[in-house]
């Protein structure tokens, strides 16, 4: 019991630590072209769900949102001038944002692809493709929930950042999940697999 106890702490641990490296240095995130980058914080949070389960899920979920809420501070960009209230001011709505788009959006993340894992993998089955539906459920999970809390939320502000008609913003918010979202999804479809069977293969050598 106790040395199952400090597998999961060194576990958590590590994936903390890939988690807070990613989402606070430019190495989370892959710049394809001006219009399109890669995010890949939620990587880690994807991938510990293959051994940490839900609750495991939720935790590094958690620990992706501060990392969102601290590089609000240190790279502010226009998602952090609409939940901080840079040109309007900080409220009691502003928390709400900050908890509906910077931390639901990846708590629901690690929620998802766990639930989803749960029910595609099996003992007896490499589940590789359990491992890269979760990675690409988790990573749409991201996109379409933060762009989708940014919308219902804080419409106005967005269109004003994003500077287009909020007629428009709609369009916008669905060429990105096209584009960024897709590419981001294939990229946690193809990459959690291969990381989730290492380390599942490491671990199987470590206990003989």
């Amino acid at each position: 019991m106790k040395s199952e106890s400090v597998r999961k702490l060194t576990q958590y641990g590590v994936l903390v630590a890939f988690i807070l490296i990613l989402g606070l240095t430019p190495v989370g995130y892959i710049k394809l072209s001006p219009a399109a980058s890669i995010t890949l914080v939620h990587l880690p949070v994807i991938i510990g769900v293959y051994f940490l389960g839900l609750q495991g899920g939720v935790v590094l979920g958690l620990f992706f949102g501060l990392t969102s809420l601290i590089s609000c501070f240190l790279n502010p960009d226009g998602i952090a001038a609409i939940v901080l209230g840079t040109n309007t001011g900080f409220g009691l709505y502003n928390i709400v944002l900050i908890l509906c788009i910077l931390f639901l959006p990846r708590v629901l993340v690690g929620a998802f692809s766990a639930l989803v894992y749960r029910a595609l993998a099996r003992p007896e089955r490499s589940n590789v493709l359990a491992m890269a539906v979760a990675g690409v459920v988790g990573s749409l999970t991201n996109t379409v929930f933060l762009l989708g809390g940014l919308y219902l939320l804080a419409f106005e502000q967005t269109a004003t950042t994003f500077g287009v008609a909020g007629s428009a913003l709609l369009a916008t918010f669905l060429s990105i999940i096209s584009v960024n979202g897709l590419l981001e999804a294939v990229a946690a479809g193809i990459i959690c697999p291969a990381v989730g069977k290492a380390l599942q293969a490491t671990a199987l050598l470590a206990k003989k």
